[in-house]
């Protein structure tokens, strides 16, 4: 559950990197591999810099910057907000604005002026860091041994509070540690596993402690998930796609099928290739700005294709099935997908091997799609029609 929150606040956070970079359309643009504002240099506007590995910004910016690489770093001042989302993100100059940044690390060893929102696996600010305003963060582990000027709200996993934070701290943890350091001005709210050891004099205000809900063991499912009703959907949704698919590119269908019971270590092989290889040369395409439509494309083929993988498996199961059940009478296609899905169904749900069916279908059923969209000019094999059509030899 945990990680899945995080990936979703991950994903919202960079969605408002990108509706935040139309505004900033107008300003300076730095890419490159290695996006720099050097020592020294003034950038009089707002600042748009990514693309590569690693953004450094050692000079001043007078407006926002927006920055997205592996690695951003700020060894200089930026008189507005600094938006980031990297890997690593580290602050060791001077934010007069806001920090809000999407990362796996957040460290603020300088002076944020305003506040900090940031949603990362670690957010540290560290012994010299500053922060003038309030810190709002979903983070698997929060360090603050560094000053902050209002109230703090952090859910997560881990809160260690070492310094001073002078407003309210509510957290939903599960961990939370408080040194003898601390300094906390107004009330402290939180919930974890377990209540905190409070120094004396640690907290000003008054505490409210929470324990954490325990969460009840998940009953097994009945036949290992088989009538669940996701599991149900995704059938059901397999078909109609399946369906769609056939109506709309019989030929396709067809070539795709025929390829899967001729060629099947082949398919097999390729779709291994196009699982594995895709998302990195998508990646690779991205890192330039201008090839982030194309990356955006494959990505979406990728996708695609995937869905589209599993009905294609399912064909092939479901024609060879019927062959060795009724070879004498003709089975309309989608009664053949029908049988395919109902088949991989059941077998996905038997323990331990499911998953194992699970994937191999998915690369198998990867590389027939893609084998078939290498031969797309090719006229040679017949098509499927909405009719029935035997699938006797």
């Amino acid at each position: 559950m945990k990680t899945r929150s995080f990936i979703i606040a991950l994903v919202a956070m960079s969605c408002l990197l990108v509706l935040s970079a139309g505004g900033a359309l107008a300003a300076e643009i730095r890419s490159g591999p290695t996006a720099l504002v050097a020592p020294g240099e003034t950038v009089d506007d707002d600042l748009f810099a990514g693309g590569g590995q690693t953004v450094t910004i050692s000079g001043h910016v007078t407006g926002d910057a927006y920055a997205v690489g592996e690695t951003v770093v700020v060894n200089g001042s930026i008189d507005g907000d600094l938006i980031a989302a990297a890997q690593q993100v580290i602050v060791d100059g001077t934010i007069g604005g806001n920090v809000r940044t999407a990362g796996a690390t957040v460290t603020i060893n300088g002076t944020v002026g305003r506040s900090i929102t940031g949603f990362a696996q670690h957010v540290n600010i560290t012994s010299t860091g500053k922060v003038g305003g309030s810190v709002t963060a979903v983070a698997q582990t929060l360090d603050a041994f560094g000053p902050v000027g209002r109230g703090m709200t952090v859910a997560g996993g881990t809160l260690q509070l070492a310094g001073p934070v002078e407003g309210p701290v509510l957290a939903r943890v599960e961990t939370l540690s408080v040194a003898p350091t601390a300094q906390l001005a107004g009330s402290l709210d939180y919930q974890a596993q377990q209540e905190a050891a409070l120094p004396t004099g640690s907290v000003n205000g008054g505490v409210h402690f929470t324990p954490a809900p325990q969460q009840a063991p998940a009953p097994e499912p009945v036949l290992n998930g088989l009538f669940d009703v996701g599991s149900l959907i995704g059938l059901v949704g397999s078909f109609l796609l399946g369906a769609l698919a056939i109506i709309l590119m019989p030929r396709a269908s067809a070539r795709a099928a025929e390829l899967g019971r001729q060629q099947p270590w082949q398919s097999f092989g390729l779709g291994l290739v196009a699982l594995l290889v895709t998302p990195f040369a998508a990646a690779l395409v991205a890192i330039t700005l201008i090839g982030l439509p194309v990356a955006f494309t494959v990505v979406a083929l990728y996708v695609l294709g995937i869905l589209l993988a599993w009905p294609a498996v399912a064909l092939v199961v479901g024609t060879l099935l019927a062959r060795l059940v009724r070879p004498e009478a003709p089975l309309p296609v989608l009664g053949c997908l029908a049988i395919g899905l109902i088949t991989l169904h059941l077998v996905t749900h038997v323990a331990f091997i499911g998953p194992l069916v699970v994937f191999c279908s998915i690369v198998f059923g990867l590389g027939m799609l893609t084998q078939a969209a290498r031969r797309w000019r090719r006229p040679s094999e017949p098509a499927w029609t909405a009719t029935p059509v035997a699938v006797a030899a």
